[in-house]
């Protein structure tokens, strides 16, 4: 993966030009690219969902501050989940909560007003599931890596990570970790992790399992760095973009502007044809819905 800081010191090699005021151009340019890319079509990375719970007597909701594109929106009721349906138009809205102040648990509209989220009827009880599943905007890359401290203890299948000697502060949710690879017991198998949560300034959580041999007494390196939401095979594609540009118009160099180019190109048709098909099998696209059958269907005496 490429971090902000490992992002920016590429730029800044393959620039030939690592001034701080080149970076900080770089840090421009792969930002608006990093933006200009996620933006431009679905892609399936994007997608994420997060959860709030219902107030008695209230019907309007602030949704997610990174939410791009509501996919859909879920009030779960004990174990019944219920799919309300869009209204678009602020008059049909109104019409439909002009009659009555109708309250109920069951869902069956709900209307976008800016940033929030109205329910119709109005829920009538506290703490049921409102699930928002959604494309997230993307988020700029601006903080330097953290790389102060070591990692004391990571255990194999778990998510609690303790360190000594750093400084994690809530900033850090939302980040990736990357606990130092080397041939030494206790320390760390080099792959970045995302992190959940900051318990302390020596404790965090991660959001999947650690994968790596277990870290007990360790002393190992790690790091702390914003990482792009596109995948990790696509990430050097901001770079190639930003490069382009550059040689192009800032440092105008036609061979490298041509290189740059088709490796962006190619990079570019790449992300594509992966994170906007779900399916990894050849197979499943050739399936046809009369070719599915039910088995149930058929009854063996």
């Amino acid at each position: 993966m490429l971090s902000y800081t490992g992002r920016r010191n590429l730029f800044g090699k393959l620039s030939l030009n690592t001034s701080a005021d080149n970076l900080i151009l770089g840090d421009t340019l792969m930002n608006e690219f990093d933006r200009e890319i996620v933006s431009d079509k679905k892609y399936f990375f994007r997608n994420t969902s997060e959860e709030i719970d219902t107030v008695d007597s209230q019907q309007s909701y602030d949704m997610p501050n990174n939410l791009g594109s509501l996919i859909n929106t879920t009030v779960t009721v004990d174990t019944t989940i219920h799919t309300p349906k869009e209204v678009t138009s602020q008059r049909q809205w109104d019409t439909l909560n002009s009659s009555t102040s109708e309250e109920s648990d069951t869902p069956s509209y709900y209307f976008i007003n800016s940033k929030k989220i109205e329910l119709y009827p109005t829920p009538v009880s506290d703490g049921n599931t409102i699930t928002f599943n959604y494309q997230k905007n993307y988020k700029d890359l601006t903080v330097a890596d953290y790389t102060a401290g070591t990692i004391v203890t990571a255990t194999n299948g778990g998510t609690a990570i303790v360190g000594d000697s750093t400084v994690w502060t809530a900033k850090m949710a939302d980040r990736w970790i990357r606990i130092t690879d080397s041939n030494t017991a206790n320390t760390g198998d080099g792959v970045w992790y995302e992190i959940d949560s900051i318990t302390d300034a020596t404790h965090l959580v991660l959001k999947k399992n650690y994968q790596g041999i277990s870290i007990a007494a360790g002393a190992g390196a790690c790091t702390v760095g914003q990482i792009s939401i596109i995948p990790e095979a696509y990430q050097k594609l901001t770079v190639f973009k930003a490069l382009e540009i550059y040689f192009t118009s800032i440092q105008p160099e036609e061979n490298r502007a041509l290189l740059y180019k088709r490796l962006a190109d190619e990079g570019q048709k790449k992300l594509d044809d992966d994170q906007t098909n779900k399916s990894s099998s050849p197979v499943v696209s050739e399936i046809g819905r009369n070719d599915i059958i039910n088995p149930n269907l058929f009854v063996s005496g």
